[in-house]
């Protein structure tokens, strides 16, 4: 695990970890964690042991969901669309989540003893780190060669002048050195679908290692909406710098 800015870059989650998630918003230091109890799962991951079930499964699927993605218009990955799709219902399955009637974060709270919850502890009002830490573990184990996966946690938002939201989320990058946010605790609404958005430049760790005040533009592979990620402090004065491919063309 990384230190970035109130936040945590991953790019291997293990069994065992404790995974700093939050804390107060008067101090940058994260001190709520998580014990990444994986192990746990074990007897639940019938087909991510061994991977190649996942990619089996994919070529069964492989036409009917490129079919699809050429219907609406994406011109994302098909593999990479439906390793997220998988990985995010597992994930829902996991840890009880119901994403049309979300926990509220008093009774995610109440799991916590001492600042401390193991993962398996909070199945049935897991918000976005327990399930983006799980996710992540999930994809490092079944992707591809070329692809690869990390955990990020920091801030989001609909636009630069809207107010920032803690959350974390997905970084997946891909053989041809795309990165997107796989937003997996916030499917798109109505069809479970995962939201995946392609960033703007490589978003990677370098990009945020020494900033405390940066967001990154990011559209929607599916009906193409704009949202942006990074780091910065919820209660921030002053704007943010953006790097936003849209405004710079």
């Amino acid at each position: 695990m990384k230190k970035i800015y109130r936040g945590i870059w991953a790019d291997r989650l293990e069994n065992g970890q404790e995974l700093p998630v939050g804390g107060s918003i008067f101090s940058d230091e994260l001190t709520t964690k998580i014990d990444l109890d994986f192990d746990s799962f074990n007897g639940e991951l019938d087909n991510y042991h061994p991977p190649q079930k996942i990619s089996e499964a994919y070529g069964q699927y492989r036409q009917s969901v490129t079919d699809w993605l050429s219907q609406v218009g994406s011109k994302i990955d098909p593999y990479l669309f439906f390793v997220a799709n998988t990985v995010q219902r597992k994930v829902q399955a996991l840890m009880d989540v119901k994403p049309e009637s979300p926990p509220s974060d008093l009774e995610r709270k109440a799991k916590f003893q001492d600042d401390k919850a193991k993962l398996t502890n909070l199945r049935g009002v897991a918000m976005c780190a327990e399930q983006a830490s799980l996710g992540q573990y999930l994809l490092e184990n079944v992707l591809q060669e070329g692809y690869s996966a990390s955990y990020m946690s920091g801030v989001e938002t609909q636009s630069p002048s809207a107010d920032l939201g803690n959350h974390s989320f997905i970084v997946v990058r891909d053989p041809a050195s795309k990165t997107y946010i796989f937003d997996i605790a916030r499917p798109r609404s109505g069809n479970n679908l995962p939201r995946i958005l392609e960033t703007d430049v490589l978003f990677n760790y370098e990009l945020f290692a020494d900033t405390r005040n940066l967001l990154v533009g990011a559209t929607e592979v599916l009906q193409g909406g704009r949202l942006y990620f990074g780091v910065g402090h919820p209660m921030l004065e002053q704007e943010p710098q953006v790097i936003n491919k849209i405004k710079t063309q």
